[in-house]
């Protein structure tokens, strides 16, 4: 298999010279395809990323990202793949911000500078495993301390070692000159904002995904907040599924009356593809990552037939924590060998006695945990991924940019050529009328397909926000149907999916837990626990300690209808300012309820963004690429090609994000003083008699919303904002779509300027009777068209025989 990988890799350097050279020489042999500046500038689009292409492929790598839901162990398994203690493993969340191991035989550390870091950053060499190991988890401690009180774009860290998979390339079935990576990703816990979201999603789309889940999460009463969970993490991680191996962890945990553990794992598989609507049951393997960690890092990162350079005394605490640890799995993986259990408490006893351990004996206890805990077969899975996806994952997003910018190219070039055949001046003049009427028939249409998609979605919006809650299901379904049946609508049904699921996360996650602590006095520090799940520390610190001042005063008021009433007396000062701090109190949790609703919202539209950039990208390409052009119109140049060949180089990446202050909750205070007459006394009357005496008194009083209409508020403003979220999807469609139909406008205007420049030189070459023998142009045909065979033939190799 390597020598295949290797055999693919050469020979996609090699057409990729090839073509390199070829274009080269095409343009060498007419310098004058440079005086047009449409060749020009599609030449220099192609040069570049040409030259980016070489660099990748010169030194190409293979990145295996890892995520998992919570507490999965995650970081015991990278550790256990690259052989060494050097990713945090310590017990509670840990894990912050991209750390990324990258295979050097120097070791080096690399803590990226960002804005405002409360960590050290900088870049330090010469350390130990255990060196690293105490930097990284201090960067890490002290990113999640900072974090509570605001937050921060997370660590990036590197750390340049020795890494198994390079050290062994048995393991991966890899050459030697692909570059190794692997990437521990925070959980969800760790990345609430949109800023740090953004920098794990970017890493999840160029890697494998080793996705950790955790036994202990697989009974039946388990199971489905498990798969939930892990749909949830794919979703937001944007993580290919195409990609991913499910590792099942601490396995050895399971019960002696628990099911058979292959039923488990098919039952799992089965719901893992209808959860992640997957096209067949993905790899799902058994595992034991603490006796591989310690085992393989017992032996390093060096491959097996080769001498280990552990440190004996390193050796030993690692494998004395094996035996202390893994006791279980050791035992039932050899109570129906006597002999190899006898052999393995012979080695424990060797190793409490604190004897060193030899490299024979380790390679035969390294041998038997890789076969107990499954690391043996996840080796054996990576290589068969390696071997069916190299070219998909190496070669070919490093030739993306050459495909597109080639064809660009070839399609100006074969404009020019087809202009330099004509001639007759008619011919010409008969031309330029033509792509006259072309330009102004391209126009109308994508302005008209425009115009015509803007209706549809305003008409759609406008539907969904008049529906109300009894007929809203109704209504809904049929803008679906009629969405599902307009070309270029692909998407838009899940569109309308992502908003309502904004709505019902923020409702759920947010308003629920804090209603729920205020009606049943929770503490602080459980509502603190339940929102961290979901919003950043800063902000679930902040709800939690105005929670717990506002908790312990309600108790103070009384209830008049939807509303809680304090009143106390004007001239006791210490009252007023008790008065004015439970004003305060509340103020404060609208406020910061409303920042963490507008973190959480777009957190989530960074999280399901995806799925309205492809809506609007599928619909851009459905009504703007493929336009029906009258052929009564059609020219003998076509520059419909090159049009659509340039817009697409044009199109830059569109993002959705929630404007500031998206959300508007109204707080209903009413604080006002007022006199009251009261009876302060007796007073002595005629004949004896005693009357009340009276006196005004003044009092203020403070009108606060009930815990029930605090969450009523709440959650109007969101449905309230989801209303506003249409009309923010409306007008960022809108404006998505008219950005594109000019850039598609700026296109048409370049593309038919060039080729009415091209004709007018030609007319004027014919008036000067300065036209190029005929044979230059045979020569020249033949070297477009070798060029254009070794692109095709590159296309092959990268995307095989069929290809778009």
């Amino acid at each position: 298999m390597q020598i295949d990988i290797d055999s693919r890799l050469n020979n996609t350097r090699q057409l990729l010279n090839e073509l390199g050279n070829s274009v080269s020489n095409l343009v060498n042999s007419s310098p004058a395809i440079l005086e047009d500046p449409g060749i020009k500038s599609c030449l220099a689009g192609f040069l570049a990323a040409y030259q980016e292409a070489v660099q990748r492929l010169e030194n190409p790598s293979f990145r295996i990202a890892t995520i998992g839901t919570t507490s999965s162990g995650k970081s015991t398994i990278v550790n256990a793949l690259i052989g060494r203690k050097i990713a945090p493993i310590e017990s509670g969340e840990i894990s912050a911000g991209v750390l990324t191991f990258k295979h050097s035989q120097e070791q080096r550390l690399v803590i990226a500078e960002t804005e405002d870091a409360a960590w050290e950053t900088g870049e330090w060499t010469g350390l130990t495993d255990e060196d690293l190991y105490q930097r990284i988890s201090t960067v890490m401690h002290s990113y999640h301390h900072a974090r509570k009180k605001r937050e921060y774009v997370a660590p990036q860290i590197t750390a340049y070692v020795p890494l198994l998979p390079a050290c062994d390339p048995s393991l991966l079935g890899l050459p030697a000159s692909i570059g190794i990576e692997l990437i521990d990703l925070p959980g969800l816990k760790s990345i609430q904002d949109r800023t740090n979201l953004a920098t794990i999603q970017q890493q999840v789309n160029k890697a494998f995904s080793l996705v950790a889940l955790d036994y202990m999460q697989v009974d039946d009463d388990l199971r489905k907040r498990l798969l939930d969970e892990l749909k949830t993490v794919v979703q937001y991680l944007q993580g290919r599924t195409d990609s991913m191996i499910f590792i099942l962890n601490r396995v050895d945990q399971r019960g002696a009356d628990d099911f058979r553990l292959e039923v488990q794992i098919n039952q799992l598989k089965t719901e893992i593809q209808e959860v992640l609507s997957l096209p067949e049951p993905p790899d799902v393997l058994p595992f034991n990552a603490r006796l591989l960690y310690y085992a393989q890092c017992a032996w390093g990162a060096g491959a097996l037939n080769e001498p280990s350079i552990v440190d004996p005394n390193l050796r030993l605490k690692f494998l004395k924590a094996m035996f202390q640890d893994c006791a279980g799995v050791i035992r039932l993986n050899t109570k129906e060998n006597r002999e190899l259990k006898t052999w393995f408490r012979d080695v424990e006893d060797y190793v409490e006695d604190n004897n060193w351990v030899d490299d024979e004996t380790m390679r035969k206890i390294l041998r038997y945990s890789l076969e107990w805990s499954g690391g043996r077969k996840l080796w054996d899975i990576f290589r068969l991924r390696v071997e069916h996806s190299f070219t998909e994952w190496i070669i070919i997003p490093s030739l993306v940019k050459v495909f597109d910018n080639y064809q660009d190219l070839v399609n100006h070039l074969n404009n020019w050529v087809t202009i330099e055949k004509i001639k007759s001046p008619e011919k010409i003049e008969q031309e330029k009328i033509k792509i006259n009427r072309l330009k102004q028939s391209i126009h109308e249409s994508s302005t008209n397909k425009t115009e015509e998609f803007k209706n549809d979605i305003n008409r759609w919006i406008a539907d969904l926000k008049n529906a109300n809650n009894t007929n809203f299901d109704q209504i809904d379904s049929r803008i679906r149907q009629e969405a599902g049946k307009k070309k270029g609508s692909k998407y838009f049904d899940q569109v309308f999916d992502t908003v309502q699921t904004i709505e019902k996360d923020l409702v759920q996650s947010l308003i629920f837990p804090v209603i729920d602590a205020l009606k049943n006095n929770e503490s602080a520090y459980d509502l603190e626990e339940k929102l961290r799940e979901f919003v950043a520390p800063s902000l679930s610190e902040n709800i939690a300690r105005v929670y717990d001042q506002l908790s312990r005063r309600l108790g103070k008021f009384e209830k008049q209808s939807e509303f809680l009433v304090k009143r106390v007396k004007c001239d006791n000062q210490q009252e007023i300012r008790e008065l004015e701090h439970d004003e305060r109190y509340v103020r404060l949790l609208y406020a910061t309820m409303r920042n963490a609703i507008e973190a959480r919202s777009n957190f989530l539209m960074q999280a399901q963004g995806e799925i309205f950039i492809k809506a609007l990208d599928n619909f851009a390409n459905v009504s703007l690429v493929h336009l029906n052009i009258d052929e009564i119109v059609a020219s003998v140049i076509n520059i419909e090609d090159a049009v659509i060949s340039n817009f697409k180089n044009k199109l830059p990446p569109a993002s959705a994000k929630l404007p500031e202050d998206f959300f508007d909750i109204p707080l209903n205070i009413k604080n006002k003083q007022e006199n009251q007459l009261e009876k302060v006394g007796e007073q002595h009357g005629s004949c004896g008699q005693k009357t009340d005496r009276y006196e005004n008194r003044e009092y203020k009083f403070l009108q606060i919303p009930n815990i029930d209409l605090m969450g009523k508020q709440w959650s109007d403003s969101i449905t309230q904002a989801k209303m506003n979220l249409w009309d923010i999807f409306r007008n960022w469609s809108i404006l998505q779509l008219n950005q594109t139909n000019e850039l598609f406008q700026e296109s048409v205007k370049e593309i038919t300027d060039l080729v009415q420049g091209a004709l007018n030189e030609k007319l004027n070459a014919i008036e000067q009777n300065e036209l190029l023998q005929p044979q230059f142009w045979q020569n020249f045909e033949v070297q477009k068209d070798t060029s254009t065979e070794i692109y095709q033939t590159l296309q092959v190799i990268c995307r095989g025989e069929k290809y778009e």
